[in-house]
């Protein structure tokens, strides 16, 4: 019976020198082994992101959160933070705590440039979600980006237009009921109070307009005898919390959560910890009591 004939874990290229279409074996190291790497991802692309960014299930959960953590080891920059924003955009807990670690939401994207594309998605992200579906953690990251971007409103203006749904959809998740020292409302009310003066400085219709649309928010929600329907559409205040959340299976949320509470350094890393002692070598290395000194025989008296 003939042996099976060896197919290799990586394709085989065709061989672009000769145009025959001799296949030949492609090293696994240098250009070649990015070049298929780059491959394979592309073929499989739709298995890598239901892995990484679907968290649907407590495997793909688990993924996510251990490709978090990797990101959040190597740090955010501008080759990578689009990759972070899609972590952000799972709206998983137990994601964006891993990705986070240590980092203040609102300051996650703080040393990126803002563009049209980041600010895009950042408020298609915020519209997606209902106020008390998304994650606190995530707003605040997300809302940290319209933030940087508009803190010139004019500059921010000429960045991307914003709209009047976008001011609504800012204002959607004020909570009336909470004061304004609230974080989330501090963030949300510093942002519209910086989109009331768009126009100051290059003035024209369409932004007054916005200007003070972004001033009707502000007062609804300052104004006790009005409530944020007054200002903002019905739909986008209806409060649904997420259905869809998944966690990871016991054991790894356990692993997970003792990780959290180890010391690291500045970099980020495990500090070694002195050993905690068992029960039973505690017992053992206690010190014992000196040995009492024998006790004197009482003397009986005579009688008289």
């Amino acid at each position: 019976m003939d042996a099976p004939a060896y197919r290799p874990l990586i394709p085989e290229a065709i061989d672009a020198d000769n145009g025959t279409g001799n296949k030949r074996m492609t090293q696994k190291s240098g250009f070649a082994a990015v070049d298929n790497d780059r491959r394979l991802i592309k073929e499989n692309a739709l298995a890598i992101r239901e892995a990484l960014f679907s968290c649907i299930t407590d495997t793909q959960v688990e993924c996510a959160v251990g490709f978090a953590r990797y990101l959040s080891r190597a740090g955010l920059n501008a080759e990578n933070y689009w990759l972070f924003l899609r972590l952000v955009v799972t709206n998983n807990p137990w994601v964006i705590d891993e990705l986070l670690h240590d980092r203040e939401p609102r300051l996650l994207f703080s040393t990126i440039q803002p563009s049209a594309e980041l600010v895009e998605a950042s408020f298609q992200a915020l519209f997606s979600r209902h106020p008390e579906e998304i994650y606190p953690k995530a707003l605040e990251a997300l809302l940290g980006v319209v933030e940087n971007a508009y803190f010139d409103p004019d500059d921010g203006f000429r960045l991307r237009r914003i709209s009047i749904m976008d001011i609504n959809t800012l204002g959607k998740f004020l909570l009336k009921d909470e004061p304004q020292e609230h974080a989330q409302n501090r963030l949300v009310l510093e942002i519209l109070d910086r989109l009331t003066h768009l126009g100051e400085y290059y003035g024209e219709p369409d932004k007054n307009v916005l200007a003070k649309h972004a001033f009707n928010v502000r007062f609804a929600y300052f104004d006790r005898t009005r409530d944020l329907v007054d200002a903002i559409p019905h739909p986008l205040l209806v409060r649904m919390p997420d259905r869809n959340a998944a966690e990871p299976e016991e054991d790894f949320a356990e692993l997970v959560a003792k990780r959290r509470l180890r010391i690291r350094d500045e970099r980020g890393r495990f500090v070694r910890e002195p050993a905690v002692p068992s029960p039973s070598e505690a017992s053992a290395a206690k010190p014992k009591p000196a040995n009492p000194s024998p006790a004197k025989p009482r003397q009986r008296k005579p009688k008289a």
